[in-house]
């Protein structure tokens, strides 16, 4: 896979860290505009502070999809979730061969890509700013698992090894369904906790009230996961969450940042889709406090576009 291209769709806090550190490493790497098109390719000099006080710096080259006559390599989607089906559209048109990794958190995000061959999905475990002067603030927690979606797992070696840098590292896991869950039920209680309280990810290491809180959305959803044959461990999850909030201590969870900014957020794809799940399987008491905190995130951040689309 030496001169294989990778193409970064999404140039957002995760695709901007991504494309810096693949590009210290000579990879072929291209940024992709999700949300826009036609729009002249250019260059970006990304600036790129991690959680040891690094900066690295690279020109990456920025397009969308317009510019693109055919893919041919490995397509990493950082885009939010709720884009997913019109990337998935925009990607049918395109000849070439390539696979899908998505670098996304919630549930159910791949069904967009089902009629595609080679799609992966990686659970993160960073998390990336974009801050005033425009750089971005990069952490990391452990290495990200990736896995097959379809259980086939004949690229998965090649495509981890290729993507995986120095900084930004990844994994194999041939179960990635179980750290889906996981990861989801953490970003349940970040993406609806923090924004609502408007505090930093710190705030569940920091303070036990808070992190008690926290708790029951977890326990919530893991009954839910037993309810459908996904067999979690509620103190494993706990564990992780602490761990995360103690190392992005200072950092903003990306649905907080996105109220501030004005941004639609991806919590339907997190607390409201565990609502829906256990709506689907006609047991809708099984997460209602976490429904009640996704709802009123909802309408927090109709409000911020609201009052953004009135200026």
């Amino acid at each position: 896979m030496e001169n294989t291209k990778i193409y970064i769709i999404g140039s957002g806090a995760i695709g901007k860290a991504l494309a810096v550190f693949l590009k210290l490493e000579n990879k072929d790497v291209m940024l992709v505009r999700g949300s826009v098109d036609n729009l002249m390719e250019s260059s970006e000099v990304i600036s790129v502070w991690d959680n040891k006080n690094q900066t690295f710096e690279e020109s990456i080259t920025t397009t969308t999809f317009s510019n693109l006559k055919e893919l041919n390599g490995i397509v990493l989607i950082t885009t939010k979730t709720f884009a997913n089906t019109k990337i998935a559209e925009k990607l049918a048109r395109f000849k070439g061969k390539f696979s899908i990794v998505l670098l996304q958190n919630g549930l159910n995000i791949e069904k967009p890509f089902e009629t595609f061959e080679n799609v992966f999905r990686c659970v993160l475990f960073t998390t990336s700013q974009i801050i005033d002067n425009g750089e971005v603030r990069f952490k990391t927690v452990t290495a990200s698992p990736v896995g097959s979606i379809d259980n086939v797992n004949e690229k998965l070696n090649e495509i981890v090894s290729f993507i995986n840098t120095e900084h930004f590292t990844f994994r194999e896991e041939p179960n990635i369904q179980h750290y889906v869950w996981n990861k989801a039920i953490i970003n349940c209680a970040f993406n609806s906790i923090c924004p609502l309280l408007e505090i930093d990810n710190g705030i569940f290491y920091r303070n036990s009230e808070v992190a008690a809180i926290a708790k029951t959305i977890i326990k919530e959803c893991v009954n839910l996961s037993h309810k459908i044959g996904l067999h979690l461990d509620e103190i494993e999850i706990e564990k992780s969450l602490l761990l995360i909030s103690e190392r992005a201590d200072g950092q903003l969870i990306s649905t907080y940042d996105d109220i501030r900014k004005k941004r639609r957020t991806e919590i339907e794809s997190l607390n409201l889709e565990m609502a829906r799940l256990a709506e689907s399987i006609g047991e809708p008491e099984l997460v209602p406090f976490t429904k009640a905190l996704g709802l009123t995130v909802l309408e927090k951040s109709k409000l911020s576009l609201l009052e953004n689309s009135n200026r």
